[in-house]
């Protein structure tokens, strides 16, 4: 071992002089032209194995009906602590011999785990080495069998080595297309089905929500019985991959993917997976959720912004299919800006499928929906790194909204945009793009606002709105009276910290963001 750093991976397995165990094994290096050393049994597992009965034992050893769960176990740390050999010519003799042991082991030696004991570690353990087995056309002759053993440990198997699962069989019919065309509907069928389970997931996870509003899923196999009956029962520590808030939110990426890389697929299954996920948009999840279970709140909040954000994706692509459910996605995404938690990422994701939305026919779904969106915590959240990071992007979204629906506006809506966005005008932590928008944005309403008076009390309302605009264009005038001649000072020193820096982007500062320094269009 304290060679190997100074060895040629390409020739690291050398050239065996002797017989398999006890061997001297004679390796190059690169400084002297050959070292020879004398290895122990186990180490020859551990280093070399590139005979090809080596493999064959240890394969066989593998799948002897009466070997211990710990033994099996041993033998696979050994094998995955080899697989440096898949990158050598060597590659096909092992998978020739190991593959088909771990797809006994799979698929008959041992059967699914839902707790975290040896047979799990031991099944987790074969998946990842499948899971690294490089993509290259020498695995090609075993694509379909891994194929079929990567599908069926994902639709019996907990989410742990679901996921495992998903990611090689992603990779699958990636690299190896057009030829597993034909078999990538039953992982498209399986997403169906997960989000057939979307309640049942719910219930299953949270306690205050009732069975009896879950219907019974259909039970086709009998691997699908005793899923059931598992998930059921509660009393495992690991999630069946059928009821794995992870599980779905892995999925709708790689069915955007496999779309795009199987286009003929989109006809035949939107109609039937759109509803579905539509479906699991909108349930509500616990409306108080107890300190243990705040886990699996985020995961389920996580879980309904990825499949928004696929949604969003098929908005333009799949419009007549999506146009039925507009105002069902447009609540649910409001709904979610209501209820997710007080994570920056699930929150920017949210607010990117609102803002594509926007870019279509359906930002009509919104406009009912302004009222709970001036709400700031539910725009940006309450959480500090929500607060500083989301507010630009919140803030813009808002503003287009806002001058779509206008017209429509009643005086006390128009007095709630108006006190957030003179607000935000003198705000010195937001940039001068959001600023502008902000006044802008006020200007649109200038008009509407003088629509609005058709009787004295409206018209006094309306009068005191317009009066609110004026005062704050003329406060912003009373800050710039102040900034900009320090600002037009600070151009003749072009190193120095700009005056929008040191006033108006203290955060960023503070997060070590890069401030813009172009002091010509600061100015």
């Amino acid at each position: 071992d304290r060679r190997r750093d100074r060895l040629d991976k390409k020739t690291l397995y050398g050239r065996q002089q002797g017989g398999a165990l006890g061997a001297t094994y004679t390796i190059p290096t690169r400084r002297s032209s050959e070292t020879a050393f004398r290895l122990s049994g186990s180490a020859v597992f551990r280093l070399a194995m590139s005979p090809i009965h080596n493999f064959e034992q240890l394969s066989r050893r593998l799948v002897e009906p009466d070997l211990s769960i710990q033994t099996r176990l041993e033998i696979v740390m050994e094998v995955r602590e080899s697989l440096d050999i898949t990158h050598t010519a060597e590659y096909l003799n092992f998978l020739k011999c190991y593959f088909r042991a771990s797809s006994v082991i799979l698929l008959q030696i041992t059967k699914p785990q839902f707790t975290d004991n040896l047979e799990h570690k031991l099944r987790n353990m074969v998946v990842e080495i499948l899971r690294s087995l490089p993509h290259s056309e020498v695995l090609r002759p075993f694509v379909q069998d891994l194929l079929k053993v990567a599908m069926q440990v994902l639709t019996t198997d907990n989410e742990e080595n679901g996921l495992i699962c998903i990611r090689i069989i992603f990779d699958l019919l990636r690299n190896f297309r057009p030829a597993l065309e034909s078999e990538v509907q039953p992982f498209l069928d399986f997403v169906c089905k997960i989000y057939q389970n979307f309640r049942l997931m719910v219930s299953h996870s949270f306690e205050n929500v009732k069975m009896e509003e879950v219907k019974p899923v259909e039970i086709s196999s009998p691997s699908d019985q005793s899923l059931s009956l598992t998930a059921h029962s509660r009393n495992g520590k690991i999630n069946p991959s059928t009821l794995s808030f992870k599980i779905v939110t892995e999925s709708p990426l790689v069915v955007m993917f496999l779309f795009q890389l199987y286009g003929k697929l989109i006809q035949s299954n939107i109609p039937n997976l759109l509803p579905l996920m539509v479906a699991a948009i909108s349930v509500p999840g616990p409306d108080k959720v107890s300190s243990h279970l705040k886990t699996q709140f985020i995961e389920l909040k996580g879980a309904q912004v990825k499949t928004v954000s696929f949604l969003t994706y098929l908005l333009k692509s799949c419009a007549e299919y999506i146009r039925p459910h507009e105002e069902s996605i447009c609540k649910s995404i409001v709904n979610l800006l209501v209820t997710c938690s007080d994570s920056a990422s699930i929150r920017k994701e949210l607010l990117v499928s609102l803002k594509q939305v926007l870019g279509t026919d359906f930002k009509r779904g919104l406009f009912p929906l302004i009222d709970t969106l001036l709400e700031e915590r539910v725009l940006v959240g309450t959480g500090q790194a929500c607060f500083e990071s989301l507010r630009p992007l919140a803030y813009s979204l808002l503003a287009e909204i806002v001058h779509h629906v206008r017209a429509d506006l009643s005086l006390s809506q128009l007095s709630r945009i108006i006190y957030l966005f003179s607000r935000n005008m003198h705000d010195s932590t937001l940039s001068l793009n959001i600023h502008t928008t902000c006044a802008r944005l006020m200007l649109n309403l200038v008009e509407p606002i003088f629509e609005k008076g058709v009787d004295q009390q409206s018209m006094d309302e309306a009068r005191i709105l317009l009066g609110r605009i004026l005062d704050a264009f003329v406060g912003k005038f009373n800050t710039f009276k102040r900034t900009i001649p320090q600002l037009l000072e600070e151009g003749e020193g072009k190193d120095l910290i700009t005056l929008r820096s040191k006033l108006e982007l203290p955060v960023q500062a503070v997060l070590n963001l890069q401030v813009p320094a172009e002091h010509s269009k600061e100015v």
